[in-house]
């Protein structure tokens, strides 16, 4: 049987709050600002290897074949994703500065969550339309088709 005090103890919201604020993170521990990796662009006849395609996938936590696709619209080309090298090989000349606009334009639209501005989000397709979830704040928006 609890004793009255003791119920006072487990229920008081001052140190309730306390332990709240002694399990959350510090603030300065989660990363201000999302940043991709710098690209490794190679260029052979007419054609732009990405060479850490794979690593820039990983770190937006997203397949490659989306990001490929998209890169591909965009750019109006064909091209394949090499899953042994982890390489994307578009089959046109691309500048490397091309290619980082548009890979900060993918992640502006379909990573960084436009709620709270957190990279922790995912994709998810709902019958015809792609939904950007948020799983730091849970916000839930859809996202343009590519």
């Amino acid at each position: 049987m609890v004793k009255p005090s003791n119920i006072e103890l487990l229920y008081d919201y001052d140190k309730l709050l306390e332990r709240l604020y002694q399990k959350l993170p510090t603030r300065g521990a989660r990363a201000s600002r999302f940043e991709l990796p710098r690209l490794i662009v190679e260029r052979v006849g007419s054609k732009t290897i990405i060479k850490n395609f794979k690593q820039l996938c990983d770190v937006m936590r997203r397949e490659p074949r989306i990001i490929m696709r998209y890169l591909l619209k965009e750019l109006g080309a064909a091209g394949n994703f090499d899953e042994d090298s982890g390489s994307l090989t578009i089959n046109i000349r691309v500048s490397a500065q091309t290619l980082n606009t548009l890979l900060q334009r993918f992640v502006k639209t379909y990573v960084i969550c436009p709620t709270c501005g957190a990279p922790d989000t995912r994709l998810e397709k709902r019958d015809r339309a792609w939904i950007l979830v948020c799983e730091a704040c849970g916000a839930e928006q859809p996202v343009p088709p590519f």
